[in-house]
């Protein structure tokens, strides 16, 4: 039977299928090569006077609508969307790399923004770029082009691939921070010098910046969208050095925490000062309706830290930032190292 040895799943046969119909040609390339050779070992297709470019024969033609209902049934909702000038991701890529192919300067860059390669090939930057079509292109890496935020009085290095150190205590005596861009960060291969004898992870942008940190102690931001890059960053370290977390009394928090320690694959804990119940009655929030966000609903068993559970339990949830300004909060660091 047509069709029974080919991957039908795979997004690149979906699109050169339907494309096929919509067109009544092919151009064969590795991607759809299974699909075309079938094809053309049935008669469907004959030889046009483009190099591995083939059309319908008479067969295919009567042929291909049934052999898509078998095995695509979704390909009619494709077609109707597709009416007019609507094109297939497939063609707009081609259509677009065909063009910029030609005009290609000789210094591209082995690492590009994936919004505007996507922006780009594709037409819309949140369209991600598929594998198959991603293959098509020069050997180049894809970078969301996040940041990875430290900060300490370490003196630490990163060592890069090619020998070259990024030196952070140089650029902690002179910035409030240390901003690792990701394309950079990539090219890490450890970290050398001197370790800290903790790693504290900070949700809150301006609690990371303003708290005050003991010696020895060295500070990631997490926010939400840079955790996979923080993760990254964790596994350079041994993991006798302790990981804690400080975020919000939230959900979210919460579930930073947990992917923080999925992806850095080490132990996390989680700072919460004893004295955060002081600040209940006065600071407490009440609970969002949304089911992400800060301050979103709470999910999941009640815990079993005192506070939490009271938290959970009257739908409330404690920011970070007002502990910014009490006294207490730098010595209960400091502890944490003990």
């Amino acid at each position: 039977m047509i069709g029974a040895e080919i991957n039908w799943q795979s997004l690149p046969i979906q699109e050169a299928a339907v494309a096929l119909y919509k067109n009544q040609r092919i151009q064969r390339h590795a991607d759809n090569a299974a699909l075309v050779d079938e094809l053309m070992s049935s008669n469907w297709l004959l030889p046009a006077e483009e190099e591995e470019q083939f059309i319908l024969s008479a067969r295919g033609q009567s042929g291909l609508e049934a052999l898509l209902d078998l095995r695509l049934p979704q390909w009619r909702e494709w077609m109707a969307l597709l009416e007019g000038d609507g094109l297939l991701l497939g063609e707009v890529f081609a259509q677009r790399w065909g063009f910029i192919k030609e005009q290609l300067r000789a210094d591209l860059p082995r690492t590009l923004n994936r919004a505007t390669v996507q922006q780009a090939l594709l037409g819309d930057a949140r369209q991600e770029l598929p594998e198959h079509l991603h293959k098509q292109l020069p050997d180049l890496q894809l970078c969301d082009d996040r940041c990875l935020h430290l900060r300490g009085s370490l003196d630490m290095k990163l060592v890069k691939k090619h020998g070259q150190t990024i030196e952070l205590k140089k650029i902690w005596r002179q910035l409030s921070e240390a901003v690792i861009p990701e394309r950079d960060f990539q090219q890490v291969k450890e970290a050398d010098g001197e370790l800290p004898y903790l790693v504290l992870t900070i949700e809150d942008r301006g609690v990371f910046l303003d708290i005050d940190l003991p010696d020895n102690l060295l500070a990631v931001w997490v926010a939400p969208q840079h955790l996979s890059l923080a993760g990254d960053f964790l596994r350079f370290l041994p993991q006798f050095v302790p990981h804690v977390h400080f975020g919000d009394l939230d959900h979210r928090g919460l579930v930073i925490a947990e992917r923080l320690a999925l992806m850095s694959q080490r132990p996390v804990k989680r700072f919460v000062p004893s004295f955060w119940e002081d600040y209940r009655a006065t600071f407490a929030n009440k609970v969002s309706q949304q089911m992400d966000g800060k301050g979103a609903q709470w999910q999941g068993p009640i815990l079993s830290i005192a506070l939490l559970r009271e938290l959970m339990t009257s739908q409330r949830w404690l920011a970070q930032a007002p502990l910014l300004f009490d006294a207490r909060l730098h010595e209960e660091i400091r502890r944490l190292m003990d």
